[in-house]
């Protein structure tokens, strides 16, 4: 088994990109959670995620093989086997449910599990590949980082956590269907029905115009009248909201793939502004011990 392969199995980059999301969960009943408890729920979530990641790329092998973006990825090429894959899933899964479970809360564990199957059961197995709305509903379970958070620091799921699940659900679809739209003809050749593919660049332009703007409402909403985050989060939170939003109208008078891909990573940029402005905005709050 090839370090790089294994890298590129368990995809480090996306699986930070999932961890950052549960640190405001973990601020957000305005105490500084310790540092052991910090790193055994992050590196839970993280075993868990990669886990996900894993059985994702052993259950999609022959769509990946069809795609330009993913026909490098180590299964189709035979840098990890099989048997090799389903070790170091299996070992990452049971890792990181056991240090949630036992070393944050059973609760926050069990969020972390059915993050894990609905990923791979709903989304993988059913959405993905049978619906064109598979980006929305498939949200669910890519939104479910501040749960866990909330619920390792306070052993329930409150407002805070619930508003955080839904900023990071409406993100999802305006910042998956411009690569959708980049690769059309990459998801139409793995048959895979995405929006795009199905019913057309403008139709999904307007349901991306919709999110967006659902979006900064509710980045609003998070501030004035629930005041969970102050100016330090809005401000910033607000101004890549709508720097993405622009590049989706530029994408509506111009559909090219490079337009496209600066909407994907506009709003990669944007989810990690607000949760890093989320996470200060809370920590500024907690009092001084």
């Amino acid at each position: 088994m090839k370090t790089g392969g294994v890298l590129d199995l368990l995809k480090p980059g996306i699986a930070v990109s999932v961890i950052i999301t549960v640190i405001p969960g973990m601020l957000a009943g305005g105490q500084m959670p310790g540092p052991y408890l910090t790193a055994f729920t992050v590196i839970g979530t993280l075993f868990m995620a990669m886990s996900s990641f894993v059985y994702n790329q052993i259950m999609e092998i022959q769509t990946d093989s069809l795609m330009e973006r993913t026909r490098n990825r180590p299964l189709v090429t035979g840098k990890v086997s099989l048997t090799q894959a389903h070790s170091l899933g299996a070992g990452l899964l049971a890792g990181g449910l056991c240090l949630l479970w036992f070393y944050a809360t059973p609760l926050a564990a069990l969020v972390a599990l059915f993050s894990f199957l609905y990923y791979l059961f709903v989304y993988t197995l059913w959405l993905k590949p049978g619906t064109a709305q598979s980006t929305v509903f498939g949200g669910v379970c890519g939104a479910l980082g501040p749960m866990i958070g909330q619920a390792a620091m306070e052993n329930r799921i409150g407002t805070a956590g619930i508003m955080l699940f839904l900023l990071l659900f409406l993100w999802q679809p305006p910042h998956f269907w411009a690569l959708a739209i980049a690769k059309r003809e990459e998801y139409s050749n793995a048959q895979f029905p995405l929006l795009p593919v199905v019913h057309g660049v403008p139709a999904t332009l307007r349901q991306m115009f919709a999110y967006q703007g659902f979006l900064i409402v509710a980045t609003v909403l998070v501030t004035y009248p629930l005041s969970l985050a102050g100016f330090v989060f809005l401000i910033p939170s607000l101004l890549t909201a709508l720097a993405t939003m622009l590049l989706i109208v530029r994408l509506a008078k111009s559909p090219r793939e490079s337009n496209a891909m600066h909407v994907f990573y506009a709003s990669l940029v944007h989810n990690l502004t607000w949760h890093g402005a989320f996470a200060l905005d809370l920590w500024l709050r907690i009092p001084a011990a």
